[in-house]
């Protein structure tokens, strides 16, 4: 009795250890899996993530061509949203000067003052890694024009001033790098509406108030550079 009672306390004992040694054995191996697996991931994800930061500067060089160069701001959220004001030069805009000059026939002098202020608002979602990012933007601008000519008489030189509302909608490309750097390319298709035509001599107080234009169309071709700061 004695022998049978010393044998089965054997076996549970050894039953015991086994269960013990396979538990602490298995134990380890998984935790180690899954840590493994789950740094992998984390690394592989903010390796390859390429982000919008807080704020873009940008700077359209191909305004000189067209309506003058553009610069502006961008403030970005959301990884995919940017909104902000910007500055074109009309001035400088080869285009531009075409058109008031009647493309360099005449003497009119555009002056340096021309120029518009706006706000635009775009929609940037990433596709893949972040870094290929198609984009829609929509906005507004005020513009103010002033050009003038010297018809020889007394009254000195003859003054043209005239403002406008400008709608516009675009799309395009931007290939944000994992720097700073961006660069943005896309076609703007815009509405300009004239809210004020006036004109006037140098020397004279009177001032004639014009009939305004019609709203008329146009599109051009845009070609930002980008700076990106913040986080």
């Amino acid at each position: 009795m004695k022998t049978k009672r010393n044998s089965l306390r054997l076996i549970v004992m050894l039953v015991l250890a086994l269960i013990i040694t396979t538990t602490h054995a298995k134990e380890p191996e998984k935790t180690t899996s899954l840590s493994e697996l789950s740094n992998a991931t984390f690394y592989q994800s903010s390796g390859s993530d390429v982000n919008l930061k807080l704020v873009n500067i940008q700077f359209d060089p191909l305004g000189f061509l067209f309506f003058g160069p553009q610069l502006g701001v961008d403030f970005q959220f959301a990884d995919m949203v940017a909104i902000g004001p910007y500055f074109r030069w009309n001035y400088a805009g080869l285009i531009y000067q075409g058109i008031v000059t009647d493309w360099f026939s005449n003497e009119t002098t555009t002056s340096i003052g021309s120029y518009g202020i706006g706000f635009g608002a775009k929609v940037i979602p990433p596709l893949g890694s972040g870094k290929h990012r198609p984009y829609v933007d929509i906005g507004f601008e005020k513009f103010k024009g002033k050009d003038s000519y010297d018809p020889g008489g007394s009254d000195g030189r003859h003054y043209y001033e005239y403002k406008a509302n400008v709608f516009h909608i675009g799309a395009g490309y931007r290939l944000v790098t994992e720097g700073s750097f961006n660069l943005s390319a896309g076609l703007t298709l815009f509405i300009q509406k004239e809210t004020e035509n006036i004109d006037y001599y140098e020397f004279e107080n009177a001032i004639d108030y014009n009939s305004l234009e019609e709203p008329h169309l146009g599109v051009v071709l845009q070609l930002m550079l980008g700076w990106q700061i913040g986080n």
